[in-house]
């Protein structure tokens, strides 16, 4: 069941490969930036329904039902872009569709499927499953990139992404199919989640400290070339496992305090321009920042309704996915080096919210938030 949560993650993560081909389409496609950086920005934006509808539809629908269902939205949202490509079906079907609801909802699936396992380490089970989804960027970033040569950048895309679906439609079929949890809330609780002062800290943290890390996502590569990418992606994969597994032990805000420093650090690091090297740390320092803040989302929503760890989780994760969708659009119109440091500004913000929000939370798992 552990294994089969997790199946397929790798194919949505390949939204992080953006970045290898964004100067192949710059250059052979003519796109503008901003239609590059909305194709980046529009998974996001998808991500964030797909996670909030998963997350409430996760209390009562079975985890196989969830992943196959987020399985048909990456097939329909691929097989448009990929069939008749442009911006638009970029934009709409491989980035908001496929991409975007189909991955939240199949995370929202695969965390509950993974939390019948671990059902007292739910922010281990997000980081986990966060990982996996990240980590596909290490392996797939470099194969796009050394297919591109030979099948331009779309077939480069149409081969690794068609190949994922397809294997992780072979290893969803190991899921066992086990009935909906359940919950025992009164009708009309989710209207209560929404007013949970607990789950809104946790989404404007999270809003605060995403909006660099997705703009490093897109335009790394640029700068630094597709080893950049590839070691975002490394960060991003460890920072989820590290902090999801953190969570749990030390509690969300000590989590994210150091996430948020690691930020500032990149953000200086990359606007400094110090050299390659540093530049390639900055890189790794900014993938640990973006998966940090992502992986320590399943405990702070487990934190903030316990009755309801699944919605919660779906809500607060949509403060990860907005400012992952104002990173893009907003550093499109920003020059480097300046936009490294504009873009941290939020994390600033994001600090000072912690520190305000330190005397009314308690720091440690199982303890509970007030709401």
């Amino acid at each position: 069941m552990f294994a089969a949560g997790l199946s397929l993650q790798p194919a949505f993560g390949i939204v992080f490969a953006w970045g290898v081909v964004v100067p192949l389409v710059r250059a052979q496609e003519h796109w503008p930036p901003l239609l590059l950086g909305a194709v980046f920005a529009a998974t996001p934006a998808g991500y964030g329904i797909g996670t909030a509808a998963g997350g409430s539809l996760a209390d009562r629908l079975s985890p196989r039902r969830l992943c196959w269902t987020s399985l048909g939205l990456l097939a329909a949202g691929f097989g448009l872009a990929f069939l008749a490509p442009s911006g638009l079906t970029f934009v709409v079907a491989y980035a908001f569709l496929a991409l975007g609801v189909g991955g939240g909802v199949g995370m929202a699936g695969g965390v509950a499927a993974m939390a019948r396992v671990l059902p007292s380490a739910q922010g281990s089970v997000g980081g986990i499953g966060s990982a996996v989804y990240a980590s596909a960027a290490v392996f797939q970033a470099p194969l796009i990139g050394a297919l591109a040569p030979h099948l331009g950048w779309l077939g480069a895309l149409r081969t690794a992404g068609s190949g994922m679906a397809i294997l992780a439609a072979g290893l969803l079929t190991l899921m066992p199919s086990l009935p909906a949890a359940g919950v025992g809330t009164p009708e009309g609780s989710y209207a209560g989640l929404l007013r949970s002062r607990a789950i809104w800290r946790g989404f404007l943290v999270a809003l605060c400290a995403s909006p660099f890390g997705a703009y490093a996502a897109l335009n790394l590569g640029t700068v630094l070339g597709a080893a950049s990418v590839a070691l975002f992606g490394a960060g991003n994969a460890l920072g989820r496992l590290a902090a999801g597994i953190a969570a749990d032990r030390v509690g969300v805000t000590r989590v994210m305090l150091s996430v948020l420093l690691v930020e500032l650090f990149a953000a200086l690091a990359l606007f400094s321009r110090i050299g390659p090297t540093v530049g390639l740390v900055a890189a790794l320092a900014a993938g640990l920042a973006l998966g940090g803040t992502a992986g320590s989302l399943a405990r702070a929503g487990a934190d903030a309704a316990p009755e309801r760890p699944n919605a919660a989780f779906g809500l607060v994760f949509t403060g990860f996915t907005g400012g992952s969708l104002l990173g893009p659009l907003a550093g499109a119109m920003i020059e480097l080096p300046d936009a490294w440091l504009i873009m941290a500004t939020p994390a600033v913000v994001g600090l000072a919210l912690l520190l305000a929000f330190s005397g009314d939370r308690t720091a440690g798992p199982g303890q509970g938030s007030e709401r």
